[in-house]
């Protein structure tokens, strides 16, 4: 049985090389909302109903702020999904920042209705997490980016493990993560030298890579084209059919 990954987004924040970061697997886990997904998800003949489960690695704007768009999408949508059906998870503070946005961006009527017709249900994760959401094991690592909580994850569906790193540097939780996983969706910020408020550049996405020679690699958060020997580089709306 295959696994369906899409990179909805593969840009960094402000490189323009993409929309900002999200994946969607097996048309039900998104991870990351930082590109438009009520726009883009049709490109590929998915629906925003049918996604399950939002997981978020951290509270940058180029991975959360199309969330309150999503969110008001199902909302507005004429076959919104059955309340409660959308769980949305991430570190500690998911559930007070996202009605945030949502009242900041839309007001207070637009919260109100995505209260009413989709209902989400907020799970709070952590370092070493390791719980079943919907059809999807989903197992944290803390990750070192910038000062805010991050976490990177790994979601089993159908048997095969896909990582997600989020924003990160070469810190022990990627590690742990590039261990555990058999496709690792791996950010690479940097083309030519180190990048500031911790992230990962070419050389040490290409010792990774190395490093782990059982693992498939897709590389995104991108600031350029860049090559890695062994990593597959993404690009908006890339779609791979994945075997374990």
């Amino acid at each position: 049985m295959s696994v369906r990954l899409s990179i909805l987004g593969s840009g960094s924040a402000f490189s323009g090389c993409g929309f900002n970061a999200s994946s969607v697997l097996d048309e039900r886990v998104m991870v990351d909302v930082g590109a438009p997904p009520h726009v883009l998800l049709p490109r590929l003949g998915l629906r925003i109903q049918d996604i399950e489960l939002v997981l978020l690695t951290h509270f940058h704007m180029d991975h959360i702020g199309m969330l309150p768009l999503l969110l008001g999408a199902l909302a507005h949508a004429d076959e919104p999904p059955e309340p409660g059906r959308l769980a949305i998870a991430g570190p500690v503070g998911t559930r007070e920042l996202v009605r945030r946005l949502t009242v900041a961006g839309f007001g207070g009527s637009t919260q109100r209705r995505v209260e009413e017709m989709v209902a989400p249900r907020y799970v709070v994760l952590q370092d070493g997490s390791d719980v079943e959401i919907g059809g999807s094991r989903v197992r944290s690592h803390a990750v070192v980016h910038s000062t805010c909580p991050s976490l990177a994850y790994s979601v089993t569906r159908a048997g095969l493990r896909v990582g997600f790193t989020g924003d990160t540097t070469l810190c022990a939780g990627l590690r742990r993560l590039a261990g555990e996983v058999d496709v690792l969706v791996c950010e690479c910020s940097g083309e030519d030298g180190p990048v500031s408020g911790g992230h990962l550049w070419r050389d040490e996405v290409a010792a990774l890579v190395r490093e782990h020679p059982q693992v498939r690699f897709v590389l995104n958060h991108l600031s350029g084209r860049v090559s890695v020997p062994g990593a597959l580089i993404a690009h908006d709306l890339l779609t791979l059919e994945l075997t374990a």
